[in-house]
């Protein structure tokens, strides 16, 4: 019987050695593929998008926060030197009053315009309507490959640095209540 037990716990010592070894070597394995994976940052590291905290506003890994619209305006070639003039003058007004923290990035978009419509789609209530419609048609196909034109515009706002906030507040005596973590963040929102 002693023998029994005997054989039993060196078999059972047996093959938890034989575990342990294939565990050892299976890490051994891992951490030899280790050294040669890429410690380069893969695309979701290098995206500094961090969550939506509201309808069209992100919040970045930095703490910023970021918003896009798409813009489509006037057509410049059709509008006077003034007009254009007029248009930067109002885009500078409004830019400079942002302050600090702010970046603005404008992208062009261009994709290609849709064909021109068919002819039996429009009814004309007279020939000379249906002749310049024709005229235009030739002109539009007779161009090419014609593209029409969009703008995203993204403002992203950097709040100032907690240590840059902590030492206005000390150098400016203020009496009003410092709003919370939830207040300040719904303020910033809306």
């Amino acid at each position: 019987m002693i023998e029994a037990i005997a054989i039993a716990i060196a078999v059972l010592g047996a093959v938890l050695l034989l575990i342990l070894f294939a565990r050892i070597r299976a890490v051994d394995a891992e951490l030899k593929l280790k050294k040669h994976r890429a410690k380069d940052a893969g695309l979701a590291d290098l995206l500094n998008y961090a969550a939506v905290v509201d309808d069209g506003v992100i919040v970045g890994k930095n703490g910023s926060f970021m918003a896009a619209w798409l813009y489509k305006g006037d057509d410049n070639a059709s509008s006077t030197e003034e007009q254009r003039e007029m248009v930067s003058f109002r885009i500078n007004q409004a830019l400079a009053g942002l302050g600090n923290g702010w970046m603005v990035h404008v992208d062009a978009v261009r994709r290609p315009a849709p064909n021109y419509s068919e002819r039996g789609v429009s009814s004309f209530p007279d020939s000379v309507s249906f002749a310049i419609d024709e005229e235009r048609r030739r002109l539009f196909e007779g161009l090419g490959a014609m593209f029409e034109g969009y703008f995203v515009l993204t403002v992203t706002w950097f709040p100032p640095v907690l240590a840059q906030r902590k030492f206005v507040e000390l150098m400016f005596d203020d009496d009003a209540v410092a709003p919370d973590h939830t207040a300040r963040t719904t303020g910033l929102i809306a």
